[in-house]
This record gives C-alpha cells, structure tokens and sequence, in this order.
C-alpha cells in the first residue's frame, strides 16, 4: 500500500447478503486532519449519486443520515438505537461475490477511486440498491468504530452525516460534483482546509 493511501473493500456475504466483511487500511498519519471523515463523505455521495441506486433509497439514507448526533445510538447498536444497520459488519474473508472497493490519495489534492467487482451489466439493479445501502452503513459503522474514542472527531462525523443528510439529490448533489461537495462538506465540519494541500 502507498503512503498517504486510503484502501476499503466491503465484501457480501451470507444468504441475503446481510453481513459485510470489511477491509480497511490506512496509514496512521495523512496530510487530512480527519481521513476517515473525508472518506466516508466521498464513499456515501459517491453511492448516493450512483445511477443503479434508486431515489428511494437514497432519500432513506438521507433522511437516516439527517439524524446526526442521533446516529451515535445506531452505530454503537444501543438498544434504544433508532433503527437498525441492514448489515452486521463481521471480520473480512476476502472478495467472494460482490464487493465495492474504494481508495482515496492525498497529496497536491484529493484523488477518490471507486469500484465495483461482481456488479456485472446483468446483475440485478434492486440487489445493487441493496447493497450500497449496505456499504454505506458499513462505512459509517467501520468509521464510527475508528472515531469513537476521540469526541472531537465524533462530533465533526455527526456535523457531516448532517450536512449530507440536508442535500437536494440531483441539485445540490450530483455525479459530477459529487467530490466537490464531500470535499466542502467536510471541511464545514471539520475545520480542516483542503486547499492547503500541496502549498
């Protein structure tokens, strides 16, 4: 892996695809304040604005992600949680069937790659709908379990799950700028700016 690389897959498994085996690497320091925060932005808009994803579904993780601070209950399962992950996030066994992968570089700028590996033309648009839905709340509870230790950090993960939650899809938001807007997005609630990189 290069430096300053940032590396998910979330793999599917089981009968309804109901658990995520999920790979995620990144090096202890990045020239970002908060490299996670930053990529689950990019992760989640990216998905969101996807074409195969159903504006239902992508209303739904909106209307979820506008909760949130109100997100903590449900991304550390409480038992007075909101509602629930579709998906159990357990240990990765390695790509199966279908899987996304994602990867992020800082250095002059922000360079986000997205994939998908057994999503074929053929495949079934209502199992992709299912399964972005699901990586997406992976994301948020791999995320989450990085974060939880350091409040600061938590606290900007809510003010950015908020601001993509309060998005006009196709307006504000769209597969062309989808970057952009995760990149302001981010420093919004992070403090963090972005156009020093490189400086």
């Amino acid at each position: 892996m290069i430096m300053k690389d940032l590396q998910s897959e979330a793999a599917f498994y089981g009968k309804d695809s109901d658990y995520i085996g999920h790979l995620y690497m990144r090096p202890e320091t990045m020239s970002v304040a908060y490299p996670d925060i930053l990529f689950l932005s990019l992760y989640t808009l990216r998905l969101l604005t996807d074409k195969k994803v159903s504006l239902k579904t992508a209303q739904s993780v909106q209307a979820k992600f506008a909760l949130g601070k109100g997100l903590l209950k449900a991304a550390s399962w409480a038992e007075d949680r909101p509602f629930s992950f579709p998906a159990r996030v357990i240990e990765y066994k390695g790509f199966k069937r279908d899987a996304f992968s994602a990867s992020m570089m800082v250095d002059r700028c922000v360079r986000f790659r997205f994939g998908r590996l057994g999503f074929g033309f053929f495949s079934s648009a209502k199992h992709y709908d299912d399964c972005a839905e699901k990586a997406i709340y992976g994301m948020l509870e791999t995320v989450y379990e990085k974060t939880k230790k350091d409040p600061e950090a938590l606290n900007h993960l809510w003010k950015a799950t908020a601001a993509i939650g309060a998005l006009c899809l196709g307006t504000d938001v769209n597969k062309g700028n989808f970057q952009k807007v995760a990149e302001k997005i981010y420093s919004d609630a992070t403090g963090d700016d972005l156009e020093k990189l490189g400086k």
